[in-house]
């Protein structure tokens, strides 16, 4: 299990300012277009971690823990999801669980750490960034949050909490989807200091994978703008896991599976998984990550059980995968090449 860190001032942290893994986080296949990449994480971002429902906020604290299932790379893990409590403007304190903000903000603050924002702080993977800037960063692909909104996902990311727990009690971990953060004040907005630093500790699991060099790019530009999180929890887990995509190589997950394993969860009505999931694959195909789909339903007389799919990609897309594997022997290179010059040196 990992104990809760305590934040600390800016002029108080443990920085590490020039870190080989970081650095290497950073590496981008395509300089001419590096605005456009980040790194999808291994584990972390295919857990189903966020709260999609438009309710994700409220005062009940019975039954606050969120409890998923879901497999990958064969191992089957328990997933456990509570809420950050989040103290309002006019006193009341609701519970607020990590939901679409939450990894639209996350996701930008991981595109500053790969601009170069990145660094340890007290040992772990961190990013250290303005209000300001992170509101530009947002902005520039169409999510205009306010600086209190965005201070609030940053909050509600600190507070929440996300434990794993592998069927073999092999993988357990508990850690707040922040651990570490530290904000500008209000005050020091109100006085027009947009620009004091800030930073936030990323989880466990992204400083693990930055770490073990199991990161993987993707197109940060195109995750951004796919407005269904249905469509970008797909796309990512695409991004990581479909490392081998083909023209003539199909995609064929199930809708039962997939769907049970996702944030948005199965729905007891049938009809809504299937327009749910079509609405997502059609999303994929307007942006040019799919070619085409087949959705072949399995059914007892005239009722659907499951959908298996047959999904192939987009030629662009395959030249991503292409790219982003690439990049993958670049950064296992320079790591190696590091490791002999420290050895050298040593």
């Amino acid at each position: 299990m990992t104990r809760k860190a305590k934040d600390k001032a800016v002029e108080k942290l443990l920085i590490e300012k020039n870190s080989p893994q970081m650095s290497l986080f950073e590496i981008i296949e395509s300089p001419g277009k590096e605005s456009e990449y980040s790194n999808t994480i291994e584990l972390y971002d295919a857990l189903p971690k966020y709260v999609w429902d438009t309710k994700r906020e409220q005062e009940d604290l019975s039954n606050a823990v969120v409890t998923r299932q879901c497999t990958l790379r064969g191992q089957q893990f328990t997933v456990k999801v509570k809420p950050a409590i989040i103290e309002k403007d006019d006193g009341r304190s609701v519970l607020i669980y990590a939901g679409q903000r939450e990894e639209i903000v996350e996701d930008a603050l991981r595109k500053l750490a790969v601009k170069g924002a990145g660094l340890v702080i007290e040992g772990k993977a961190s990013v250290m960034f303005s209000l300001h800037q992170l509101r530009q960063e947002l902005a520039k692909l169409g999510h205009t949050y306010s600086f209190y909104e965005i201070k609030e996902a940053i909050l509600v990311c600190r507070g929440a909490t996300l434990e794993c727990i592998s069927n073999d009690g092999g993988t357990i971990f508990s850690s707040s989807f922040f651990p570490m953060v530290g904000l500008t004040t209000l005050n020091d907005l109100k006085n027009k200091k947009q620009d004091a630093r800030c930073y936030v500790q990323f989880h466990p699991l992204v400083h693990e994978s930055i770490v073990s060099l199991t990161y993987r790019q993707y197109n940060y530009k195109i995750g951004m703008n796919i407005r269904s999180p249905l469509a970008r929890f797909i796309y990512k887990r695409m991004s990581h896991y479909w490392t081998q995509a083909s023209l003539s190589t199909p995609y064929t997950p199930s809708l039962k599976s997939f769907l049970s394993q996702s944030p948005r969860e199965l729905s007891p009505r049938m009809p809504e998984n299937i327009r749910a999931m079509k609405n997502a694959l059609d999303v994929l195909a307007g942006e040019q990550i799919i070619s085409e789909y087949e959705a072949n339903h399995i059914k007892d007389g005239r009722k659907t059980l499951d959908v298996r799919y047959v999904i192939l990609p987009h030629e662009k897309f395959v030249k991503q995968m292409m790219a982003s594997n690439k990049r993958r022997q670049q950064v296992e290179q320079k790591a190696s090449d590091n490791k002999d010059m420290k050895n050298t040196k040593g």
